[in-house]
């Protein structure tokens, strides 16, 4: 797997969603680039599981996206 194009798409959502922040003062949009941002690491955790060895593949990138997900439902609340 070429793991070039999930990272530079994963750089440009995080830098995306740091703009956001940065620019933003309504909570509700800085929240939204948060979420950018989680996003991205999300697909970064799921891009370096996948082009692991095929001895250390324990799907530990997705379980990591997980809690990505769930710490994002957890800020929501």
């Amino acid at each position: 797997m070429n793991a070039a194009i999930p990272l530079i798409f994963a750089a440009l959502l995080f830098c995306v969603g740091v703009y956001g922040v940065l620019s933003r003062r309504n909570a509700v949009l800085v929240l939204m680039s948060v979420e950018l941002m989680l996003a991205a690491v999300t697909i970064n955790l799921v891009t370096f599981g996948a082009i692991a060895p095929e001895a250390q593949r324990m799907h530990i990138g997705q379980i990591f996206a997980l809690f990505v997900l769930a710490i994002g439902a957890a800020e929501v609340g």
